[in-house]
């Protein structure tokens, strides 16, 4: 097989500065996001029964007189005294009560209108871009190739080769 002898070269590669290089300018306009995030709320809730009580209604008696005419009792408004129906001087004094009525509670149940479906618009616009490449540099590296020695496969040939 004809080869030539092995050997190398030697190679290098300068410093570049490129720069700063720009994108060319392009326009996206506005973009729109889709129309989302409405739901609802479900709501349920209810108060315990209260608000039962009296008032005392500010009409005094006797109670060994009146006692039956008041349905909703009486309460005593300590020693006092007094005119009843002509009497002055009592020592108690007693005052009707109002009903009791009152005692009630709430419930509620439901759901809140659907709220909160919304979109947003992104003004995106001409723009360019700028890419910094900046100075550098890069390794060559060459290999040696060849046989030990100089061949040639014409025999005839072959011993003028080697003595070069």
């Amino acid at each position: 097989q004809d080869g030539i002898k092995s050997h190398t070269h030697s190679a290098s590669a300068s410093s570049t500065d490129l720069g700063t290089k720009t994108t060319s300018s392009f326009d996206y306009g506005t973009k729109s996001t889709n129309n989302t995030g409405a739901h609802t709320h479900s709501l349920s809730g209810s108060t315990n029964a209260a608000g039962n009580h009296s008032h005392r209604d500010g009409r005094r008696f006797n109670p060994s007189v009146f006692k039956d005419t008041y349905q909703y009792g009486y309460t005593s408004s300590g020693q006092n005294t007094w005119g009843v129906q002509g009497s002055v001087g009592m020592s108690t004094g007693w005052l009707a009560n109002t009903s009791t009525d009152g005692n009630h509670s709430h419930s509620l149940s439901g759901t809140a209108a659907s709220a909160g479906a919304h979109a947003h618009t992104v003004g995106i616009g001409a723009h360019t871009h700028s890419v910094a490449i900046g100075s550098h540099g890069h390794t060559i590296t060459v290999n040696a190739a060849g046989n030990a020695e100089n061949t040639v496969k014409n025999i005839a040939f072959n011993y003028i080769v080697r003595l070069a």
